[in-house]
């Protein structure tokens, strides 16, 4: 790990100018630019939080901040995974004709979504100075512990996905597929409350991303996350970053051969 740092550390401009190339390339003439990650996920909870307020009979006051409080760090996910399957494949002549430490590429794809995570999260902030700003408070700072954490998981996924994706092309389809129903799944547009009354309630008890999204939508919407949800995030996160490390150790440069 203390080598891993360090060779981090010795490229850390290398990653700085990768990032600011994606995002440069990303809103090439564009007028807007970057400005569409702050309007697009506006849009989105605008047009999503009046359908399923109406549906599920939610006063759109107390909704459009629940949805987007946690459908905009599920986009971090989505992007990470969906990234993170082409990250080495896209790096394929970095790897084979430079000597820059191929975790570099996942960090790459990761901060990219970060970036854009951040910028969204300044929309939701947007939001409740409009409906509701008296939820702002201190238990709001609880955000800063759960962003970090945030940044391990998505490290982790970006690495998995991109290692599994290089070596079984077909996983970037069926993690396509995972992906669809587990947003489906998690109470994300919708309260985990429905599934209770359903007796639905295994549907998010066993589903990890469910405590993942509880330690940031709590502190985002004024509230304290549950101890057990901390818990259970920290390991799910703290586990997947340590299988991730462990197989980017495994296989470094040899992946060469995959590309």
């Amino acid at each position: 790990m203390i080598i891993l740092l360090k060779s981090l550390f010795e490229f850390r401009f290398v990653l700085l100018s990768l990032v600011r190339q994606d995002l440069k390339n990303k809103y090439r003439n564009s007028i807007l630019g970057i400005g569409w990650s702050l309007l697009y996920p506006l849009g989105l909870v605008a047009i999503i939080g009046v359908v399923y307020s109406q549906l599920m009979g939610q006063p759109l006051r107390d909704f459009i901040p629940y949805l987007f409080s946690g459908l905009i760090p599920w986009m971090f996910i989505t992007q990470c995974a969906d990234g993170g399957t082409m990250t080495f494949l896209n790096a394929e002549g970095y790897i084979k004709q430079t000597r820059i430490p191929v975790i570099v590429f996942p960090l790459r794809t990761m901060f990219g979504s970060f970036i854009q995570l951040m910028i969204s999260l300044s929309a939701f902030l947007l939001i409740i100075l409009f409906i509701n700003i008296d939820s702002f408070n201190f238990k709001m700072l609880l955000v800063i512990p759960a962003m970090c954490l945030w940044l391990i998981l998505g490290v982790s996924i970006t690495i998995i996905s991109g290692l599994v994706n290089t070596y079984f092309r077909d996983f970037i389809h069926i993690q396509s597929l995972l992906l669809q129903g587990l947003f489906y799944a998690t109470p994300i547009v919708f309260p985990a409350e429905m599934l209770r009354d359903g007796n639905f309630e295994w549907l998010y008890q066993w589903n990890p991303i469910y405590y993942i999204l509880e330690i940031i939508r709590r502190p985002l919407l004024g509230e304290f996350p549950s101890s057990n949800a901390w818990i259970i995030a920290s390991v799910i996160i703290i586990s997947a970053f340590l299988t991730a490390i462990t197989l980017m150790k495994r296989v470094g440069r040899k992946i060469t051969f995959r590309l």
